[in-house]
């Protein structure tokens, strides 16, 4: 049986627009003007279609310099006929940014294209035809020049980027190649980029920030079994924001995509969809990684990786294969869109941070049931050098779940499972340096839950006075009751080690295996317990006596299919809850207690002889609840235990190396007024 799956600001659009339409604005006046240094000539039709004749090549590389480089939507071609070029380099030596609009084809024989322009490129409309790989950069164009043995020379091309930006307009940038590369100071993505061929090696590669990359010409504009970037390195400057952002209305769609952030500091925001139709998504950054209601998604593997937090805000992040995160710090939250995913169909989801994880009304899981109805997947694995926390908001669960392995958290702090869901149909394993808590919301009654009495006397009349006598107890309200904090297996072992472990108001449960909890200092088990009690009896003649009772407990409740083993260093203590195992149960504790909660029951009868004549007739009733150890082989106690409202019981026995005391055995007492009133509070244990 497997487990069902239990902002950014934003400017205004003319805001926004107002820096693209000022690019076309500027550069309608102007297309592809060569500036005379490379011979290089272009020719316009009279629809504004432009044509460049490119110089001759060096090593394969075709070198055309500009002091304009534009394209309308009428679009421009690339003559490479009679040239043969393997590389088409473009280079903007003035000041002017590019505008692309339209469709840039190499006529002839296919060829990588670069454009290069460290004042800016902006995208619009345009894309590439009959190019194999391409590379937009803001980059300071250089070359490397081989010479082998034979005399022949190969000209590599190096960028070298310290400035400029990237933007992608609403309508977007488009091909089929090899792979495109983007390579800038930041990118803006506003609308799609799309390149259509399908290849796991390659797709569409952001490299943003300060480099120096270094590309091989040597490969053919076909060579799609190679990446024809040699290195990247970066000097690692300092900056600070989003180098990489992805809008709403933005997307990146590619076989593989990896965006890729240099800059110390500098993080990569997704608003809009990240598509790997093929391969890997890929995020590296050394700033923040936040996605906001957008998606990453990949056919294969997605990595994201900074020593910055990442953020997950009504995000989608589903991997066909594996998820891994490596981070500073990692939140993932729902919002008015739906919860946050971080999800592995067919593998595993491994999330290590030096900080904190933080799940709120969102899913981590691993695996899913195949076509065939069989569970698919591997472990969901979360190791943190804070604490972990897996909260449920108002409206979603939040749930970590291995569908066909394990579950395990390791954690230098806390684990805290609040109101959420741990589970698993393999193994779940909870490691804490700090405690380890699995709990549900509670809002405290009056008293603090303890039982208050009233009396009063008025109105004599003859020798008759009016007396009035009570009591009320409120237990509080469990806030969510419909969202009870499990940590369970079906088919696994259930394993749990920290400081302190609690489980108040929640279930820890495994179906066929056993259960193994150890606590360096105290174990708890409680149920919790919300509602109201009330009595009151009034007379005057006649007696009028009512009495209601809303009090129930919840969760507190540990079950094991097979054997149960509890240590603590101090003490172990059950309080209102149940503690079973279908097997043996072992508690090595100094102390271990088993203490009933008082819950209370309501009588209350109008009718009947006393009735007839005007009088009613009710009572309260206080009982022991939980506070149980039971287990259908043996119950094993290392050290003495106390019994104070609660039991011990087995089928086949009970022993302990030390004392077993009874303060008191389990009752169903009336509450008389003016008396002790209650047994045991679960507030005060």
């Amino acid at each position: 049986m497997l487990f069902s799956r239990c902002l950014s600001k934003r400017l205004p659009v003319k805001v926004a627009l107002l820096p693209l339409l000022f690019a076309i604005k500027k550069a309608s006046a102007t297309g592809i003007v060569a500036d005379g240094n490379t011979a290089t000539s272009v020719s316009m039709a009279a629809n504004g279609h432009q044509t460049v004749n490119i110089a001759l090549t060096v090593g394969g590389v075709s070198h055309n310099t500009y002091s304009s480089f534009n394209v309308s939507s009428a679009g421009a071609d690339l003559n490479n006929v009679g040239v043969n070029a393997r590389t088409i380099v473009n280079e903007v030596t003035s000041t002017n940014p590019s505008l692309i609009q339209g469709a840039i084809a190499v006529l002839g024989p296919r060829a990588n294209v670069i454009l290069a322009n460290p004042n800016g490129i902006t995208v619009d409309g345009g894309g590439f035809v009959n190019a194999g790989h391409v590379v937009l950069s803001t980059g300071q164009v250089t070359f490397n020049d081989l010479t082998s043995a034979l005399g022949s020379i190969q000209r590599n091309v190096v960028l070298t980027t310290n400035g400029g930006a990237i933007t992608i307009g609403p309508g977007g940038l488009s091909g089929t190649l090899v792979n495109l590369d983007l390579v800038a100071k930041r990118l803006a993505v506003s609308g799609p980029i799309t390149n259509d061929f399908t290849t796991s090696l390659g797709g569409v590669r952001a490299t943003i920030g300060n480099s120096t990359t270094n590309w091989d010409t040597s490969f053919s504009p076909s060579d799609n079994g190679h990446d024809w970037l040699i290195s990247s390195t970066s000097p690692g400057v300092a900056n600070h924001g989003f180098a990489i952002d992805i809008t709403a209305a933005g997307g990146i769609t590619g076989g593989r995509v990896e965006l890729i952030v240099t800059d110390q500091g500098a993080g990569a925001r997704n608003l809009g969809k990240v598509y790997a139709s093929a391969g890997d998504a890929v995020v590296a950054a050394n700033g923040d990684v936040t996605a906001v209601d957008g998606s990453i998604n990949a056919a294969h593997d997605i990595s994201i990786t900074t020593p910055g937090n990442v953020t997950l805000q009504g995000a989608q992040v589903q991997a066909a294969n594996n998820v891994l995160v490596k981070a500073g710090a990692v939140t993932l939250t729902d919002d008015a869109t739906g919860w946050s995913t971080l999800v592995a169909q067919a593998g595993a989801v491994n999330v290590t941070t030096s900080g904190n994880i933080s799940n709120t009304g969102s899913l981590i899981q691993a695996g899913a049931a195949a076509p065939n109805g069989n569970a698919i997947g591997g472990d969901v694995t979360l190791i943190a050098g804070g604490s972990v926390t897996n909260h449920s908001s108002a409206v979603n669960l939040g749930v970590v779940f291995s569908a066909n392995g394990a579950t395990s958290i390791s954690s230098q702090g806390d684990i805290t499972n609040d109101n959420a869901r741990l589970l698993a149909n393999g193994a779940v394993i909870l490691a804490a340096q700090g405690d380890v808590r699995n709990v549900i919301d509670h809002t405290g009654g009056a008293s603090g839950g303890q039982p208050s009495a009233y009396s009063s006397s008025r109105g004599r009349f003859l020798f008759l006075t009016h007396n009035t006598s009570g009591f009320n107890v409120d237990y509080g309200t469990v806030t969510q009751p419909s969202q009870l904090a499990y940590v369970a297996s079906t088919g696994g072992t259930v394993t749990i080690k920290g400081h302190n472990v609690a489980n108040s108001g929640g279930i820890i449960q495994s179906n066929n295996a056993d259960i193994n909890i150890a606590a360096q200092d105290t174990f708890t088990n409680a149920a919790v317990f919300d509602g109201q009690a009330s009595y009151s009896r009034s007379c005057w003649i006649f007696c009028h006596a009512s009495a209601s009772s809303t009090v129930r407990p919840f969760g507190g409740t540990i079950q094991s299919g097979a054997n149960l083993s509890i240590n603590a260093g101090t003490v172990a203590r059950n309080v209102g809850g149940n503690v079973y195992a279908t097997g043996d149960l072992r508690v090595a504790a100094p102390t271990t207690y088993a203490q009933g909660v008082t819950g209370y029951s309501a009588i209350t009868q109008d009718r009947g002889f006393k009735a007839f004549f005007g009088s009613s007739w009710a009572q309260i009733l206080a009982s022991d609840i939980g506070g149980g150890f039971t287990a259908g082989g043996t119950v094993s106690l290392t050290g003495d235990a106390v019994i104070d409202g609660g039991s011990i019981a087995a089928v086949k026995g009970v022993s302990a190396t030390g004392t077993i005391t009874t303060v008191r055995r389990p009752s169903s007492t009336p509450v008389q007024i003016g008396q002790h009133l209650g047994l045991f509070s679960w507030v005060g244990y």
